[in-house]
């Protein structure tokens, strides 16, 4: 299931781009996330009064949680698979704090897919598109392995 060094290179040079302005895209992300699966807003209590894309591009509150999850998101995939020391206390969090099932992961995964394509067209090809899918499930199944050891079910 790794990635290949080239599969790795085109999943962080898109990143680069995302790095130039997390909040707008964590905000993109968040939104799209939302708008999709709406189930998926009833997780996070200083949001879920948020019913209109437009009320979600006026909180500073999501943006600056865009931002927070695309920074941990970026630190992982730094790590080209080799995550466990910043999985491990993510995993644990949203096990038993926050408790996010995988699903919502998975969900999640595709909103970053979708902002990516429509941000950055010309960065964002079939190639690399690919890569950022298997980056994302491998980070999905190491995440579901760690809640499994934590005895979350999500």
């Amino acid at each position: 299931m790794g990635l290949s060094d080239g599969e790795w290179q085109l999943v962080l040079k898109v990143w680069g781009k995302v790095e130039a302005d997390i909040p707008a895209h964590g905000q993109a992300v968040l939104i799209s996330l939302f708008k999709g699966h709406p189930e998926t807003l009833e997780k996070f209590e200083k949001f879920k009064s948020l019913k209109s894309e437009d009320e979600m591009k006026a909180s500073e509150d999501l943006k600056k949680h865009g931002a927070v999850v695309l920074t941990a998101l970026g630190g992982i995939l730094k790590k080209k698979g080799q995550h466990e020391a910043e999985l491990k206390p993510l995993a644990q969090s949203h096990a038993t704090k926050h408790k996010i099932p995988v699903k919502y992961l998975e969900f999640i995964s595709d909103s970053i897919i979708q902002v990516l394509q429509s941000k950055h067209p010309g960065d964002f090809g079939a190639d690399a598109q690919g890569a950022m899918k298997k980056a994302l499930e491998l980070f999905r199944n190491d995440i579901a392995a760690k809640y499994k050891e934590l005895g979350f079910q999500g």
